[in-house]
């Protein structure tokens, strides 16, 4: 049976964008809301559904980043980068976790490969920033 355009390619069952779109919404609102818990399982539901997107993953990763634990934010990070290599979300958002980290130079090359990947995507609209902001002294922040 060919696969719907408007269907998530590899999903485990039929699963159209507009359906992922809003279960991952539903996550960043349980987030926003404080209850990492729920959103968490909502982003674990999602990257189950969808074992081959790294959208879940960046979903994970941003859910870690937002609590602060930039360590897990950049193992989902580079799950998500393994599963689209040639993306330059997952290694901007990668690069910023390590910019948190304190990890400077690794991540400069990160944040450079991504606008190096996709010169005029998102991704690289971050990374040229979060670079702009380790330029001004900003980023990385200062321990406490």
């Amino acid at each position: 049976m060919a696969e719907s355009a408007s269907e998530i390619a590899g999903s485990l069952v039929p699963l159209a964008k507009q359906q992922a779109m809003v279960l991952l919404e539903s996550g960043y609102v349980w987030m926003d809301m404080g209850k990492f818990d729920k959103a968490k399982d909502v982003f674990a539901g999602a990257a189950t559904l969808m074992p081959k997107s790294e959208v879940p993953q960046l979903a994970l990763g941003a859910l870690e980043f937002a609590q602060g634990r930039h360590d897990k934010a950049l193992q989902a990070y580079r799950a998500a980068q393994r599963l689209a290599p040639q993306s330059s979300l997952p290694r901007a958002h990668a690069g910023e976790a390590l910019l948190f980290m304190g990890k400077v130079p690794e991540a400069v090359k990160e944040l450079k490969a991504a606008i190096d990947l996709e010169p005029d995507s998102d991704g690289a609209r971050l990374a040229q920033a979060l670079i702009d902001a380790k330029e001004a002294g900003i980023l990385p922040p200062a321990k406490k």
